[in-house]
């Protein structure tokens, strides 16, 4: 059942159930996010602000080993061709084609885009290109390309020919290249087979990777405070464990490991889904107003019942 925010009454929720999860979107401010990783160390709870890592498998083990990555302002500057791979900014970011695409380059030079995969993005420039490849397929071109990069000769799939072809022309004949990625790979291959071809392209020419969706506050104040960005089982800055796609939020509910959810502002569709199914199964308290405010007084009042010996 969702429980109204009062203070007493939700640590005396708290005190009652199994194994509680504290969770967020991952646009909480970090003092926020803060004071909610304080509330799970008071309590003992599972933590985890839905960040793509904590979903992965392999987490960021293989995903960002070497990467090559910069801000945004890097391809405004300096990247005369940008390469969307498998994303559709419109979506994923509002307002990054026009603020980092569109201007000029600080070189004069003209800049060229291509979209690789199901979406066409559509930019001022006139050299605008869709290869249309399916996600399936991103780990083969990205080795592909590799490949042909570093003067490999392996066995290209047919269909992926033209494509890889393309490509490769095109970053031949590049001085800059930027990659804009929004990764979704539950497992971490397919960020990682684009590290690989990112770094083999950085040892000729300046070239890098530039997600749209960026390491948020709470994801950074939980990797400062327990070595990753979610996917804690338990909230010990003293040995908190990483379990990456076992401990994530939305498995955590899914799999009925908690029964109850301290919601710290909007949460993901996903996790507000593994909560309706659920149903009263778990108790949600949800801190939406003035949360800094609210979480001090939740924690205020669980350690008043803790003292008490309210909680077991």
């Amino acid at each position: 059942m969702t429980r109204p925010f009062a203070a007493d009454r939700a640590a005396a929720t708290i005190a009652t159930v199994r194994r509680t999860l504290v969770t967020g979107s991952g646009t909480l401010a970090p003092e926020t996010a803060v004071q909610a990783c304080d509330l799970a160390e008071a309590i003992g709870a599972a933590v985890d602000f839905d960040h793509v890592e904590t979903a992965q498998v392999a987490g960021p083990t293989i995903a960002r080993v070497g990467a090559v990555t910069a801000d945004p302002e890097e391809l405004r500057d300096r990247a005369d061709l940008v390469v969307f791979w498998f994303c559709d900014p419109a979506v994923d970011a509002a307002g990054f084609l026009q603020a980092f695409v569109t201007p000029a380059t600080e070189t004069g030079r003209p800049r060229h885009t291509i979209a690789v995969g199901a979406v066409e993005v559509a930019t001022s420039a006139a050299a605008d290109r869709h290869l249309q490849v399916a996600e399936t397929d991103a780990v083969d071109l990205a080795r592909l390309v590799h490949a042909a990069r570093v003067g490999l000769a392996i066995r290209l799939p047919p269909a992926l020919v033209a494509a890889r072809e393309a490509l490769a022309a095109a970053l031949e004949s590049a001085g800059c290249v930027a990659f804009v990625t929004h990764h979704r790979d539950p497992i971490g291959l397919e960020p990682w087979s684009l590290v690989g071809l990112v770094r083999a392209i950085s040892h000729r020419t300046p070239a890098f990777e530039v997600p749209l969706v960026v390491t948020g506050a709470p994801a950074a104040v939980s990797t400062w405070r327990y070595g990753a960005a979610g996917g804690i089982a338990r909230a010990d800055r003293a040995g908190a464990a990483f379990r990456p796609a076992e401990c994530d939020a939305r498995r955590l509910i899914t799999r009925g490991e908690v029964d109850c959810v301290v919601a710290v502002g909007d949460l993901p569709a996903a996790i507000e889904d593994a909560i309706a199914t659920r149903g009263d199964a778990v108790a949600v308290i949800r801190i939406d107003d003035d949360p800094n405010a609210s979480l001090d007084t939740l924690l205020t009042a669980v350690r008043a019942a803790t003292s008490t010996g309210a909680r077991t």
